[in-house]
């Protein structure tokens, strides 16, 4: 089986352009309040829900609902259902937020995914997974699973109005989305190849000793070299640096046999674009369908935050993939 790379060609004008936007958006950020400064996780979640010391708090999808599903442990897992607005849903996407694994939440994207779902005719149901530092893997791991293990029953789908078809997130959600999918299919034995069209994975993080690309970066657009590896710390510091190549911790490491199609998208100014290629390699190694993208000019987060043309081209790259997969 062919890994298909899709080559996207950007005229000069236009990358020159997105690499000034880059520049201008570093700066821009440059003296911006990180999460670790504050005197809590949580306090730093609040200003940016809240759009306080220079944040501004995200748009809310008025027409957004919300389930409750009971958790493994008690943990009430709150979803948040974006519907089609004119047209019957075919599906729903249970959708993994970005933010390291500290913060964001599912009502961070309702602009992103109420596109997604108008475009795509698909219910988004994203996850208000546990976060770190207060609650560090495998928790947000057992919430995400259990609430797609939810979107799966008869119970769920009734709810949900759809089947579940797509498993995706950005970032952290990336890592989140392929770690629901193999534990879906090694510890609750579901054909996850058969039931779900896609799984999309945005820029994510699937080696947790690091990858060169990560090693390597020496830039702070959205993310940086030492920011990416804080939210790790937060998340996975308890489990030492030499025992994270378990396949639980880095899903590089994993058997990947019998698994959905899947789109791995990065741009090629990231510090985990080591993490989508590899990945995407491993993938289609195992013989499953894959596709890799790698946006010119593009920068973490860039489908999710308005960053111009590169933003538009990234949610039409997954629309195209999530559409080809439907009907397959």
């Amino acid at each position: 089986m062919t890994l298909n790379v899709l080559p996207i060609p950007v005229d000069e004008a236009t990358l020159q352009a997105r690499l000034k936007t880059l520049d201008a958006f570093e700066a821009q950020l440059a003296g911006s309040i990180q999460w670790q400064e504050c005197e809590s996780a949580a306090a730093y979640r609040k200003m940016r829900r809240e759009g306080l010391n220079g944040f501004q708090a995200p748009a809310l999808n008025p027409n957004a609902r919300t389930v409750n599903v009971q958790g493994r442990d008690g943990y009430q897992i709150e979803l948040r259902i974006i519907a089609p607005k004119e047209k019957q849903s075919r599906g729903v996407w249970l959708h993994f937020h970005a933010g390291g694994f500290v913060i964001g939440s599912n009502a961070s994207y309702d602009t992103y995914l109420t596109t997604l779902s108008d475009r795509l005719g698909l219910t988004m149901a994203s996850v208000d997974y546990r976060l770190a530092p207060e609650a560090s893997f495998p928790k947000p791991l057992h919430d995400c699973v259990d609430a797609a293990l939810y979107a799966l029953s008869p119970a769920g789908e009734k709810e949900l109005g759809a089947p579940l078809k797509v498993l995706g997130g950005e970032s952290a959600g990336g890592w989140l989305a392929v770690s629901t999918g193999l534990s879906l299919h090694r510890d609750h034995a579901v054909d996850v190849r058969s039931a779900l069209d896609a799984i999309v994975a945005g820029y994510g993080i699937f080696d947790l000793t690091y990858t060169p690309s990560l090693l390597q970066h020496t830039r702070n657009i959205v993310l940086s070299k030492q920011g990416m590896m804080d939210f790790c710390e937060a998340g996975f510091g308890h489990i030492p640096m030499a025992n994270r190549k378990d396949p639980l911790i880095s899903p590089l490491y994993a058997d990947l046999k019998d698994m959905p199609a899947a789109l791995f998208l990065s741009g090629n100014i990231e510090p985990l674009l080591d993490d989508s290629v590899f990945m995407a390699t491993k993938w289609q190694q195992a013989g499953n369908s894959t596709e890799l993208t790698v946006v010119n000019g593009a920068c973490h987060a860039f489908t999710i935050i308005p960053m111009g043309d590169a933003t538009d081209q990234g949610l039409d790259i997954i629309v195209d993939f999530v559409q080809r997969k439907a009907s397959k």
